[in-house]
């Protein structure tokens, strides 16, 4: 039997190749485009379709389980989709539609926020010391992971700028508040007056004029905690003042203070930062 033998030029492969690349790139972008038009299940109880995306917006109707939502455009940045659904047009909070405990009826407004946690310092960058070395970057982080649980709980969309032990600029906190466009960015801290036992207690700080409604909200609720209270001030910070989004930080308590510091380092008050931060936002936003 006689052996045929087929050969390819160069430019054949190459344009072979060519329209084998081409396939997969169509491929793929049939799938993202079908993945992004897609109609997702709301597997939440109910939420809300709101006008705008914000939780402040009027809320044009009450979508239920199991209902189709068309989605038209996604903000990869908020996280808020606006879709269709019948002959309406809205707004949702797309981290909601996959929360099975959650019902728009009765949770408020709270979930529907975006919220920065921001823990101070970190990594290299240690803060204050107490007087027994312990730093102040050990304490925002610890404080900040609480109410990082409590939110989470609630289904808030909450974004740290930090998880861990880590060194993070300090001009990509408020950039990252800006990109996400934060409904409350908070910034944790504790204070230092240089010397021992020369200031005690927490002060909330803000700098621009949108934030004066929940600094005032923050520093009411705190008032149940056993340190003195310093007060609204305001705060030439960079977090805060290139901030554009509502923004405060919060200095809870002295760490060269033996006072203060006797509770800084407990769980137990941390815990009680962490539950106020959370009853303030739930009363902010509701």
């Amino acid at each position: 039997m006689k052996k045929i033998s087929v050969k390819f030029n160069q430019k054949q492969i190459f344009f072979g190749i060519i329209g084998l690349l081409l396939l997969g790139i169509i491929g793929i972008f049939a799938y993202k485009l079908n993945e992004y038009f897609s109609e997702p299940v709301i597997k939440a109880k109910s939420i809300n379709l709101d006008a705008s995306p914000s939780p402040k917006s009027k809320i044009i109707e009450r979508l239920k389980k199991d209902q189709k939502i068309k989605v038209l455009k996604k903000n990869n940045n908020t996280d808020w989709w606006q879709v269709e659904i019948g002959s309406q047009k809205g707004w949702v909070a797309s981290w909601l539609i996959q929360k099975k405990n959650y019902n728009a009826k009765n949770a408020g407004r709270l979930a529907e926020a975006t919220i920065v946690l921001d823990p101070g310092h970190g990594g290299v960058n240690s803060g204050t010391q107490a007087s027994n070395g312990a730093m102040e970057k050990t304490y925002t982080l610890r404080t900040a992971l609480k109410v990082y649980k409590l939110l989470k709980a609630k289904n808030v969309h909450v974004i740290m700028t930090r998880h861990t032990n880590k060194t993070v600029a300090l001009a990509s906190r408020p950039a990252l508040s800006n990109r996400v466009k934060a409904n409350i960015y908070i910034s944790f801290h504790f204070n230092s007056a240089g010397e021992q036992n020369a200031a005690e207690g927490y002060e909330v700080f803000k700098y621009h004029h949108n934030a004066n409604s929940f600094a005032s909200t923050i520093d009411k609720q705190f008032n149940n905690l056993p340190l003195y209270n310093r007060g609204v001030s305001f705060g030439n910070f960079e977090v805060l003042r290139d901030n554009k989004r509502p923004a405060i930080l919060v200095e809870m308590g002295f760490m060269d203070s033996d006072y203060d510091f006797s509770y800084i380092q407990k769980s137990s008050y941390q815990q009680k930062v962490a539950n106020d931060v959370t009853k303030s936002l739930t009363s902010y936003f509701n």
